[in-house]
């Protein structure tokens, strides 16, 4: 199973219905120009944006300009491993290009997304209001 990108409107709708963490972003910002869907075999889902900065909050995700800070603002999965096998993944696939400084997450304030992203590999870099700031490194 093989990570690939989402460029069709149609499919990025159909993947987001099975979204927990943020079902009301449409497809139409999730595939649009600064921003990226990923999914392996339709049962596991990870979108991307490239910041200025590292958000905060869901607004400053959706409103500051593209830049170099690879943020994942999404992730899930349908299949028991492939959430980690998608986030890490993505992770290569952004090591891979060299063009980005950092990988950081926008994740919910869950015991569940704590828990995940600690246990792949992550550092808590913030913690927000509504939300944490998970790192991952890019060497």
């Amino acid at each position: 199973m093989e990570i690939e990108r989402v460029t069709s409107l149609d499919l990025a709708k159909k993947l987001i219905i099975h979204d927990p963490v943020r079902p009301h972003i449409n497809e139409c910002v999730r595939i649009a120009p600064g921003r990226e869907m990923y999914h392996i075999n339709k049962l596991a889902g990870l979108c991307f944006v490239y910041l200025d900065c590292i958000p905060a909050t869901e607004e400053e995700l959706l409103t500051h300009n593209v830049g170099d800070i690879v943020v994942a603002y999404s992730v899930w999965s349908l299949q028991k491993g492939l959430g980690r096998k998608i986030i890490l993944d993505g992770l290569k696939l952004i090591q891979e290009t060299w063009r980005f400084k950092r990988f950081v997450t926008l994740s919910p304030k869950t015991d569940m997304a704590m828990k995940f992203h600690l246990s792949n590999g992550a550092k808590l870099l913030h913690t927000n209001q509504f939300s944490n700031n998970f790192e991952y490194s890019l060497k």
